[in-house]
């Protein structure tokens, strides 16, 4: 059905009819429920929006439906929104169409009642702990930008979704395979602003040289298991790493990807002072498999704050190594959810190397919009680190933080115009420390350059 300019209203309603008879039917719908119900009707009219949200003709009927929102919704504290004023809001918007194409009054509304009520909306989440279908309401948090001198532009100047707003959009159509997941975590998570230090452990150069594996062949089919370093400093390594990172008055920690064994990993959460780290990755590792079977293991990082897990995620991408002319596959079960951590001032995801790799997964993240994305990897090669942290840094404006086993060991992505992406190097058993709104730093005691 066409929502073009039309004297017969019910036509001119078009997608917006299904949301004013729920605001008519609802007798109580939070503010945030209200803005999704307009942003479902913005994704059903992508195409129809993005033709028309900026003509001429609609710019005269747009000010007037906000003067009329202006009028109806004074009360901008109120977070629950009663049946009287849902039915008069659904009064309001009807009688914008015509002139205005109902898809262009709710997304009109949307936007303009999401510039009034941001303040409503993340708290609208606290307490939850789900899977988060396709079209469900999904909280943005605000940017990190605006702790940089010369932040990158705002995405909307570039164009986006007709869904996807400052503050709110809806979890996207597609998710790639994987399970999206939403939890409330406010109380464990940090707030992340300008001085706020990040410490990147550097524990390897090398890690062929560093690591070790078990050569296995369930069914035949060559695989590895079993990643374990065998330097024999390496231990010592992980414990400096850690104690730079406290001495540094770090917020956030990350170790790279398969810097622990099982019995590592229980040592390090039974050591007091890990609980004097406000946030930590605990890089992953390869955790047992059940004995005498060739059953797949997982490699899982975990999140830790002030000592406590709050948080695991388990690898989902396939990877495999050459091997004496032999492709020999990681032998571990895939993960299948993305799972994103959030606060009022923070959203959080975290995913290991290859995952950070694929095309329809980047996507997915980016539209999931997390301002901090940390990712404990182990690679030889991270161009596509590279690109896909600068991608972020631009939309949705986030901070990405890789703590590398390989060549280069810090890769930081950051929401600024003059190098988006910057790398490090150090010297290992010691910290790379990245500033918010600045670079990285040198000047605390157990700096190395």
């Amino acid at each position: 059905m066409s929502d073009r300019l039309t004297s017969r209203p019910n036509l001119a309603l078009g997608s917006l009819a299904p949301a004013l008879a729920e605001l008519r039917a609802r007798a109580t719908m939070h503010v945030t429920e209200v803005i999704a119900a307009l942003l479902a009707v913005c994704r059903a009219e992508e195409a129809f929006i993005s033709r028309e949200k900026a003509l001429a003709a609609h710019f005269y009927p747009a000010a007037d439906l906000d003067a009329r929102l202006h009028r109806l919704l004074r009360e901008r504290a109120r977070e629950r929104w009663p049946a009287a004023v849902l039915t008069a809001l659904a009064d309001e918007l009807a009688a914008s169409a015509p002139p205005l194409p109902g898809a262009l009054v709710a997304f009109f509304a949307a936007r303009w009642l999401e510039r009034q009520f941001r303040a409503l909306i993340v708290p609208y989440f606290r307490g939850v702990d789900r899977e988060v279908a396709p079209g469900e309401p999904w909280p943005i948090v605000d940017s990190p930008a605006a702790h940089y001198p010369r932040p990158t532009g705002n995405p909307a100047s570039r164009g986006r979704a007709a869904d996807r707003g400052e503050w709110l959009t809806l979890a996207p159509a597609s998710t790639a395979g994987l399970r999206v997941r939403l939890r409330w975590l406010g109380p464990h998570l940090p707030v992340v602003r300008a001085g706020t230090r990040i410490a990147i452990a550097s524990l390897s150069r090398d890690p062929l040289a560093d690591f070790t594996f078990d050569r296995l062949a369930p069914d035949g089919a060559p695989r590895f298991y079993g990643v374990r370093p065998v330097a024999s400093d390496f231990g010592a390594r992980v414990h400096a790493a850690l104690a730079h990172a406290r001495a540094a008055h770090a917020t956030i920690a990350i170790l790279p990807e398969l810097a622990l064994t099982d019995a590592e990993h229980a040592a390090l959460l039974a050591d007091p002072a890990l609980a004097e780290l406000p946030l930590v990755v605990l890089g992953s590792r390869h955790v047992a498999r059940p004995a005498d079977t060739d059953l797949p293991g997982r490699n899982v990082a975990t999140l830790c704050a002030y000592g406590r897990v709050v948080a695991e995620h388990a690898k989902m991408s396939d990877y495999f190594l050459r091997d004496g002319g032999v492709h020999r596959y990681e032998h571990i079960a895939p993960g299948d959810t993305v799972e994103v951590l959030l606060s009022e001032r923070l959203s959080l995801a975290m995913v290991v190397c290859k995952d950070l790799l694929r095309a329809d997964w980047q996507n997915l993240i980016a539209q999931l919009a997390p301002r901090l994305l940390l990712v404990p990897a182990m690679s030889v090669e991270y161009a596509d680190f590279l690109s896909f942290a600068e991608r972020l840094a631009r939309d949705p404006q986030a901070h990405t933080v890789v703590a590398n086993a390989g060549p280069v060991q810090a890769i930081v992505g950051r929401p600024t115009r003059e190098d988006p992406v910057i790398v490090a190097d150090r010297q290992v058993g010691r910290c790379v420390i990245y500033e918010v709104g600045a670079t990285f730093t040198t000047d605390h005691p157990l700096s190395s350059n």
